[in-house]
This record gives structure tokens, sequence and C-alpha cells, in this order.
């Protein structure tokens, strides 16, 4: 793939890293296969321009915690893809997805208490702004086919993880397949692996944080980094 095409998609601090990924063979694979299955009139969330959006949203410098799900939302209203490009925002459509409102209700009776001047937010830039990593192990789906393109982005996980150098940064994997790519990150990480929050939505239950995000700003302020404001301020 020609880096020149891709690199407005990345803050540059990840164009160092990144641009070896999407000149190599592996990318080229990647993108066969997505421009194949587009041709033969399957629909792929995100939108092109949203695919690497975590990147963008996120400077490589500013990174606390790295966040990783499986997949994008795999649905779409009134002919607007529900995947905004960052691991369970729901940005575009404007309409809170119940995992995210599962994770909204674990993350609050944790953190806060169940303080409802938080806001349930489709919009979760405000955690990408604050150097958490809001990605999936798979960056695309086909719309309607859950997980569908698992598989063909593992090269990439698996680049990211051994190639980013991503200091004390602890993980947490949203789900327990989710948890596979810990075989990658570098000994001696944190890694935290939690329930999916779309598994809470779909028995309509509650969502067991187990404690994960004090943990996880334990260790931030340990590192003399600010913690993360795990839910959004109403204005």
């Amino acid at each position: 793939m020609n880096w020149e095409l891709f690199k407005d998609h990345f803050h540059k601090s990840w164009h160092e890293g990144m641009r070896p990924f999407i000149e190599s063979e592996a990318c080229d694979e990647i993108y066969k296969h997505l421009k194949e299955r587009s041709k033969k009139g399957h629909k792929i969330a995100p939108s092109s321009s949203n695919v690497f959006r975590c990147f963008k949203e996120t400077p490589l410098t500013d990174v606390k915690v790295v966040m990783m799900g499986m997949c994008p939302y795999h649905t779409a209203i009134d002919g607007e893809y529900v995947a905004d490009g960052l691991l369970m925002g729901c940005s575009i459509t404007n309409k809170l997805q119940p995992s995210l409102t599962k994770f909204y209700e674990g993350v609050e009776k944790e953190v806060y208490g169940m303080n409802l001047k938080h806001k349930k937010d489709p919009d979760v830039s405000y955690l990408a702004n604050q150097g958490v990593l809001m990605m999936n192990a798979a960056l695309t789906t086909e719309i309607n086919k859950a997980g569908s393109h698992i598989a063909i982005w593992e090269p990439f996980i698996k680049y990211f993880f051994e190639t980013f150098h991503l200091g004390t940064a602890p993980i947490i994997f949203l789900g327990k397949d989710a948890a596979k790519y810990e075989k990658y990150t570098p000994p001696f990480t944190w890694t935290f692996t939690l329930s999916h929050p779309a598994s809470a939505a779909y028995k309509s239950t509650d969502w067991d944080t187990e404690g994960v995000f004090t943990k996880v700003n334990k260790l931030i302020e340990g590192d003399k980094k600010a913690k993360i404001n795990w839910l959004n301020e109403n204005d």
C-alpha cells in the first residue's frame, strides 16, 4: 500500500512505526480482502476514513491505557454505520448502543457510586483524548456479520503489540476472545481481562467491572500521570 495515501489517517507520532506495516505485503492482503468483499456488494464498517481513527485521536506519546475489544459494531441505522472507528463509539448515529450503556453503568457503579451527574455519551472520544487507545482487534467488519474480519486483522494486531513500546500502559481486554492477543504483549505488561459489556447487554444483566478501572487509575497515578476520568461530565 502507498503510505502517502494513508499517513493522514494517523497522528504523526504513529508514522514511523506504522509506515512499515502499511507498506507490507500483510497490509496488501488486508486491503485486497476488503476490496474484493466490497466489490461483491458487502458493506464494510466503519467508513474507510474511520478505520484507523483510534490512532488519529490518541497520539502514541499520550497513550496511558490500551482498551481493546474484538470488532466494530456490525449494524447500521437509517443507512449510517454505527461504528465510528473507536471501541464502542457510536457518535455518527448519536444513538447509544446497549454495550456502551452497560459499560457506563458498570464504570459508574465502580468508580463513582452511581453519581447521576455523569452522562452516557455515544461519543467516546473524551476517553481517547485522555490517552485511552480505544481499539478493536479487527478494525473493520461486514454489516450484519459480527466478527467477520477478525482473522484478517490479526497480523496487524501482532505487529502493533510487538512494534510499539507503550511503556507502563496497562491493557484492558474486553472479552475472553480479545484476551488471546495477550500472547503478543511485552513481558511484565499489566493486563486485565473483563467480560465484554455486550454480553451483559445480551443477557440483560449488570456488567461486572471487577474493580479494574480503579486499579488502572492507581497504576497510572503511580507512574505520575493524570488519572482517567472514565465517565464524561455533563456541561
